[in-house]
């Protein structure tokens, strides 16, 4: 996955970061400068806020999701919480909605958002914090026994880690949610 421009505060794409896109969404690396071209040429700033990102998200696919589920994309790609997001961030939204249609892309999508360190695999703690987030949002607050995130995320770890590192790296997370509707449903409902 790639990295964020918003900590160098540039808004120019590099060779490196149009390669890791090229490689990332399958779009041509002609095809990404015209979209980043167009993208600084409505944005300057190289920032989407969430009501521009809403305005934005309804022009590119004009459908009839509700400005909260719209909201929640923008809050899932606004990966460091400052309530904007970049072109790399929003080039994610456009790769998801446009290309991404097999079950497997869609979990492998899902799996990335939910690997905060980017190592490739995702631990217990990083595990009981995405299902902490899904429990936020659903408005669950009995956390007690098998609702503990934590207690909830070592359960699906222990189902779904084949390999014996206490982690689930990609593969494992999309036959694990593959096989078990109970776990994609928490983990992957719109999947």
């Amino acid at each position: 996955m790639w990295r964020s421009r918003k900590a160098r505060g540039s808004t120019e794409l590099n060779a490196k970061e149009i390669a890791a896109l090229v490689e990332a969404s399958n779009i041509s690396g002609e095809e990404i400068r015209r979209w980043h071209d167009d993208f600084l040429k409505h944005y300057p700033s190289g920032q989407l806020d969430k009501k521009s990102f809403w305005e934005y998200y309804q022009k590119l696919f004009p459908t009839k999701q509700t400005q909260e589920s719209i909201g929640n994309i923008f809050q899932m790609i606004d990966t460091n919480n400052d309530g904007n997001i970049d072109f790399n961030e929003l080039l994610v939204v456009i790769v998801l909605m446009s290309h991404l249609n097999a079950l497997e892309s869609r979990l492998a999508f899902a799996f990335d958002m939910f690997d905060c360190s980017g190592d490739g695999h995702i631990d217990r703690e990083e595990l009981a914090d995405v299902i902490s987030a899904i429990y936020d949002r659903a408005g669950v607050t009995d956390r007690k026994g098998e609702n503990d995130p934590n207690k909830r995320a070592k359960t699906i770890i222990d189902k779904l880690d084949h390999s014996g590192d206490n982690k689930i790296n990609k593969a494992e997370f999309i036959q694990g949610c593959k096989d078990d509707p109970v776990i994609r449903n928490l983990l992957a409902p719109n999947v």
